[in-house]
């Protein structure tokens, strides 16, 4: 597949960039001819009058459009931290909206745009997370699909 990225912004951390060069490789090893746009460390904001929001990244592709919230959970700090996690599951349902809204201004015909938070940890140690869903966003790990 053929993949184009753009870092909008720095990464924050080792974890985001972690991620990306992770989906970045993947995408890039599958076959086929289908184009992907990968943007990293996004400022978005829907009108100038509000903070813009900070996208991790926002992966654009045959399946649709996907924004992506990195975190370096662990098992342990998810169980230990339900409201947090459901906060943070919330938050990029919000982004994935107001992207979807935006977007769909030049694509009406785009379909939905999900969120979905990706884990960096060793996916051995974050296996029992991976396919979970916290308020319909779905969790997933270096090795699992998404």
């Amino acid at each position: 597949m053929k993949v184009s990225s753009f870092a909008c912004g720095p990464f924050a951390n080792d974890s985001e960039r972690k991620a990306f060069e992770n989906v970045r490789d993947r995408l890039e090893s599958t076959h086929g001819d289908d184009a992907w746009v990968l943007l990293t460390n996004r400022a978005f904001s829907v009108t100038d009058r509000l903070q813009s929001d900070e996208i991790d990244l926002i992966a654009v592709g045959p399946p649709g459009v996907r924004v992506v919230e990195v975190k370096h959970w662990t098992p342990q700090w998810v169980d230990a931290h339900s409201k947090s996690v459901k906060q943070e599951a919330d938050r990029v349902t919000s982004k994935a909206r107001k992207i979807g809204a935006t977007l769909r201004r030049y694509v009406p015909e785009l379909g939905r745009v999900d969120g979905a938070i990706l884990l960096t940890r060793e996916s051995s140690k974050v296996k029992s997370l991976a396919g979970r869903k916290v308020r319909g966003v779905g969790i997933h790990t270096l090795n699992s699909p998404w």
